[in-house]
């Protein structure tokens, strides 16, 4: 499947969720979700207490690809879970 078919077979979408250190400021949110965003398969981040919840495609980029974008942008970053997004 390609990053261009957005038909009815697209893959079911995964969330992850990583705790990352010292996310609690707006500055650091959009550091982070700035690094991720547009990566090809994510679809969404969102923050909940110290962590981000990233909803991608797994066809498109894996959890270990996000995580490193996270590192990269400046924050320590450990996932916690992965689930089925809704």
């Amino acid at each position: 499947m390609t990053e261009a078919d957005n038909g009815t077979n697209d893959p079911p979408l995964e969330q992850v969720e990583f705790d990352v250190n010292d996310i609690n400021s707006e500055v650091a949110q959009n550091t982070v979700r700035d690094a991720v965003k547009d990566l090809n398969g994510v679809r969404d981040v969102q923050f909940v207490g110290g962590g981000a919840i990233v909803t991608y495609n797994p066809l498109g980029i894996t959890k270990e690809e996000i995580c490193t974008a996270i590192r990269r942008s400046g924050y320590r970053a450990t996932e916690i879970e992965t689930r089925g997004a809704e």
